[in-house]
């Protein structure tokens, strides 16, 4: 509605401060007549400016299904973002990174490089030293025995191994977080992988027996690990499967778990390659979240490998330059909200944002600063403070995005109260809006950036999108069979991810449904993941369930695993006193109700019956590769230490 003016004595009038007269905070509701022209203007706007991205996306990605497309229209950035826009804030990041940014990080930084032996302990997990995984076609599936820290392509159980382009790895145990590095020019593409790591063992409390939450306190430092692996590509920019992935690096700390991790999404140059005359990769800006309660922003620079010799560089930091101890509080999650700019969410329920630009962002004696880093736990710690700072909730901040690269000033977060909040940097008292009360947690948040909307999960296994202009309405446009862990969108094609409780990791793209309501969307599940504990310890054990065969595949090699004992009528006794995972694949394109159209015919039948899976079943993390070139590129983290990296471009 539009600002009242305030009338004073004399008859002057004063208007809200920071916003203008005729300033709207909302539309009206759409009528019921009226079809998809009226619900575009109320979902994006009803001038011209407003609706010609919206039709260009309906032209270029409607056809697209689920899964995205290899061809000339399947990638390409958003017709929302303006190119003018972008360019300017590549060039101001990358001025003031060369400029003054990268001697700030230089000199408030404490890194150092570890030999193999000192750098492998920080690698060290709880997990098993290999898992049992059983692979390949549905009706005849093959079992690998997959080591720890090693991986097999994932066309290797098939006889036609066309179009299968990816990877299976076994990282030991649950994938915490994976990210890939922006890199647009470069021919190798690199990603950063976080598992469980925990301390020494009998240190840590059984789950439900901590006598302090978790999730509220911060632990103490211990050692843990960041991997960065390298993959190849092909000249048209596909996954090659003929090259094996590198454990190029890894990041080495003892801040605790890395709890949340993001790149800058502005890379520093055009390639993370090294120029002429340097022998080091800067991967780029990398902040983080550690279970000791700290945010952190780390340079990462990691020495170019020797191709005669390549082997894995342990990179030890012991002191970050910008580092964030929010006041009685923890931190909880991150977001960038542009090359510079850094959002921070609390238990507290407290939003805080630094923008890397300005003048206090480094201590402002950097030659003090570089003569008390060889001891950085006596330094004085330095703590910026934030521009912005609000008590965007009343409790925990569970997630936290933004509006970018089109909208970089609209934020939305989801807390523990179950409400979902967004709020406008232009206005922040003004322009704030809430969803309906949930009854799970969202756990999980992605904006799309060709709808204009934020997603999050709700209690019915939906996926509902909250458009900018109708926050406050959810439009549903996907469903699972299981609470929804994690999802993930991409900037330069519409195919949304979505990783569930029970292990099904599925694709869809909701623009048909955001445009058109009546329209049915079509789905596809890109894997299906299943974790069995030891036979002896399942509460109930079928006979038929030793009765089984499973075919394993007669003398196969595979790097850095190893194979099965040659086929049994029955399944081998070691194979039983094992856990035991699954992964299918191959489900049709199928077009997934978002209603339960069963009848109710008894009182037990209204109630909500919720399914209890295995823990290490889960999809714990997914991300799209963000580089246009290599925009089909994903990862899948499961709870089991099980990761697939594939290329699932058709």
């Amino acid at each position: 509605m539009p600002s009242k003016a305030l009338a004073k004595k004399h008859g002057t009038k004063v208007h809200a401060m920071g916003i203008d007269r005729m300033h709207v905070r909302g539309v009206e509701e759409w009528g019921k007549e009226g079809g998809r022209e009226v619900r575009a203007k109320f979902l994006f706007g009803p001038s011209m400016k407003d609706l010609k991205p919206v039709l260009l996306t309906r032209d270029k990605w409607e056809a697209q299904d689920t899964m995205p497309s290899k061809r000339e229209w399947g990638l390409g950035p958003s017709f929302y973002i303006a190119r003018e826009a972008m360019g300017r804030e590549v060039k101001m990041m990358r001025e003031w990174y060369w400029g003054t940014g990268k001697s700030g990080f230089e000199n408030g930084q404490v890194c150092r490089e570890l030999g193999q032996e000192e750098g492998e302990k920080y690698l060290v997990n709880d997990g098993d030293k290999e898992v049992n995984v059983l692979l390949g076609a549905y009706t005849h599936p093959l079992l690998y025995s997959i080591k720890k820290g090693s991986f097999m392509g994932v066309a290797e159980p098939f006889v036609d191994k066309r179009g299968r382009r990816g990877w299976t790895f076994n990282l030991g145990a649950r994938v915490h977080e994976a990210q890939w590095v922006p890199d647009e020019e470069g021919m190798v593409q690199y990603l950063a992988v976080a598992v469980q790591q925990k301390k020494a063992a009998g240190k840590y409390t059984k789950p439900l027996q901590n006598p302090k939450a978790p999730a509220f306190t911060k632990t103490k430092g211990f050692p843990t690990s960041i991997q960065i692996w390298t993959f190849e590509s092909t000249e048209e920019r596909d996954l090659d499967p003929d090259m094996q992935p590198r454990l190029v690096a890894v990041i080495c700390t003892d801040w605790g778990m890395p709890r949340q991790f993001r790149w800058c999404p502005v890379a520093a140059a055009d390639t993370v390659e090294p120029k002429e005359g340097d022998d080091e990769i800067h991967l780029g800006l990398l902040a983080g979240v550690w279970s000791d309660g700290k945010m952190r922003i780390l340079d990462i620079r990691i020495p170019q490998p020797d191709s005669a010799f390549p082997q894995t560089r342990y990179i030890h930091f012991s002191k970050a330059a910008f580092e964030i101890q929010p006041p009685d509080t923890i931190s909880t999650c991150i977001h960038w909200l542009s090359g510079t700019s850094i959002a921070l969410g609390t238990t507290a329920g407290t939003l805080a944002i630094w923008t890397l630009t300005r003048p206090d962002t480094f201590p402002p004696s950097p030659k003090d600063s570089t003569s008390e880093s060889n001891s950085p736990n006596k330094a004085p710690q330095y703590t910026p403070r934030p521009w912005f700072h609000k008590q965007a909730a009343d409790t925990y901040i569970l997630t936290i995005s933004s509006g970018y690269p089109s909208r970089p000033h609209f934020i939305s977060l989801t807390s523990a109260d179950g409400f979902s909040r967004l709020f406008d940097l232009r206005s922040p008292v003004y322009d704030t809006i809430s969803t309906t009360r949930a009854r799970i947690f969202g756990l999980t948040q992605a904006w799309h950036e060709h709808t204009q909307s934020f997603l999050t999960p709700d209690e019915n296994y939906l996926i509902r999108s909250n458009s900018i202009r109708r926050y406050y309405m959810n439009i549903h446009s996907m469903r699972m069979e299981a609470q929804i862990l994690c999802c993930a969108t991409s900037p330069v094609q519409p195919a949304v991810l979505m990783g569930a409780a029970d292990g099904m990791c599925a694709a869809t793209n909701p623009i048909p449904r955001f445009l058109n309501y009546k329209e049915v969307p079509w789905q596809q599940v890109w894997f299906w993941h299943e974790w069995r504990r030891r036979v002896e310890e399942l509460p109930e054990v079928e006979t038929q369930e030793r009765d089984k065969t499973i075919q394993t595949p007669p003398n196969t090699t595979i790097s850095k695993s190893t194979t099965t004992p040659p086929p049994t009528n029955k399944v081998p006794q070691a194979v039983l006193n094992k856990p035991l995972s699954r992964i299918t694949e191959g489900y049709k394109v199928a077009q997934v109700g978002l209603q339960n159209t069963k009848p109710v015919r008894q009182h037990t039948d209204s109630g909500k019956f919720l399914t209890i899976f295995e823990e290490k079943t889960a999809v714990t993390c997914l991300a799209w590769n963000p580089n246009l070139k290599f925009g089909t590129w994903a990862v899948a983290g499961m709870a089991d230490g099980l990761c697939r990296v594939e290329d699932l471009g058709i």
